[in-house]
């Protein structure tokens, strides 16, 4: 019998819960990948939509990983400045088969190398801080596969990445299999997912409210360069 592929999604403090635990939920499905969670402690985190998340494993216990996912959320620059973190994601690079994230989680990956030479995406909104980093070939696109690297847009396309990574690493049947059971057909009630097709007066608001959100982010990056 073969061995079940192993994959950890990353929680941390502050995160979009959906980020993470929508891929969580989506692979639990998924015969032939046994899902786990860690974070830098197994002490109760906080999303940042005030649920409690609570990781199976700490950084130093996590076991072996086949698959990494490492989830976003609305300011990430702690995870990207975390020693700790960055130096157990540069350590463990070569271990694992596939390195992914979920929207702002490419990121954190960014910073710690580990999407170098690949094209890869993120939430719309932060695209051009992904893009700060040359060694990355940034793409607008909900889920993009490069070899061994599966990067998810914001927030809903985890689950899009999650079927996806599914089909990728086991094949279609299972990754179909577990879109029916979740009864995954979405149809949102606006057509304004995206700024292509989003009102200018509505991206021009939202894509304030980010870079208010990103100052910091900003302000570091430049320091950086």
């Amino acid at each position: 019998m073969t061995k079940p592929l192993r994959v950890g999604i990353h929680l941390f403090d502050n995160m979009t819960m959906l980020d993470g635990y929508a891929p969580l939920q989506a692979l639990s499905f998924v015969p032939g990948l046994e899902v786990t969670t860690f974070a830098k402690s197994t002490a109760p985190l906080r999303s940042d939509c005030g649920a409690m998340l609570l990781a199976a494993h700490d950084l130093v216990d996590c076991p072996a990983l086949d698959v990494l996912v490492m989830p976003g959320g609305g300011d990430v620059l702690p995870q990207m400045q975390d020693p700790d973190l960055q130096a157990f994601l540069r350590e463990r690079a070569n271990d694992f088969a596939w390195v992914t994230s979920v929207c702002t989680g490419s990121l954190i990956l960014a910073e710690a190398g580990l999407l170098d030479g690949y094209r890869a995406t993120t939430h719309w909104g932060w695209l051009p801080r992904l893009a700060r980093y040359p060694g990355i070939e940034v793409a607008d696109e909900r889920v993009v596969v490069d070899r061994n690297r599966v990067t998810g847009g914001g927030i809903t396309a985890g689950l899009d990445f999650a079927l996806t990574l599914a089909a990728t690493v086991v094949g279609d049947e299972a990754a179909q299999a577990a879109q029916l059971v979740m009864q995954y057909e979405p149809v949102p009630p606006y057509a304004c997912g995206h700024p292509a097709r989003a009102p200018a007066p509505l991206t021009a608001a939202v894509r304030g409210m980010v870079d208010q959100r990103c100052a910091a982010l900003d302000a570091w990056l430049d320091r950086r360069t």
